[in-house]
């Protein structure tokens, strides 16, 4: 069984109240996939828009995945939790009801060090680990959240937050818990 962590975002609240609940709704599509339990959740983070484009602040949050998929299976089952949370994709980096990245995946789920590379086997459809984590304050804060010790390009999410200009993350706030609870619970 393998590892993956997951970014989310939201920013839209299609037909729920928040795009908080947009990530919770997502959180629990993710772990009634059969091949998919979440192990973990960071807080719940509220992040201004980044990529230029005028649109609301977003909620945004990583999940913990232990899965029996390959990586590519894996993105296409994010991908299947967007289209059944309401996201279309019309402006890149616009307003979304809700964003699931694979950002990182561990073939061994005891070795968070050991990340898979995708060094082109699936082309651009999926990059491993995600090619912009390591920059992006709104990635790695709520990923140091459950996992700061994990490898990320050859060395610690926690150091790669660490060496973010403060601007990156200035304007990032934690806004409580993601609220999630497994269904066994």
């Amino acid at each position: 069984m393998g590892r993956a962590i997951l970014g989310l975002g939201s920013n839209l609240p299609g037909d729920l109240a928040t795009p908080a609940d947009q990530l919770r709704r997502a959180v629990a599509a993710l772990h009634a996939l059969p091949d998919v339990t979440v192990c973990a959740t960071s807080r719940l983070f509220r992040t201004p828009p980044w990529g230029g484009v005028d649109q609301a602040e977003f909620a945004n949050a990583a999940v913990d995945v232990a899965t029996t998929l390959p990586p590519l299976d894996l993105l296409h089952a994010c991908q299947n939790v967007e289209r059944a949370g309401g996201r279309v994709r019309e402006v890149r980096w616009g307003p979304r009801t809700v964003d699931v990245d694979v950002l990182a995946f561990f073939p061994d789920a005891t070795n968070p060090r050991a990340e898979t590379l995708s060094q082109g086997r699936w082309g651009d459809e999926l990059v491993l680990p995600h090619p912009y984590a390591h920059r992006r304050g709104f990635v790695l804060l709520p990923w140091a959240d459950i996992g700061p010790e994990d490898g990320l390009r050859g060395r610690p999410v926690r150091e790669w937050l660490a060496g973010l200009p403060p601007a990156e993350t200035r304007a990032i706030e934690p806004v409580g818990q993601l609220g999630w609870r497994p269904c066994s619970e």
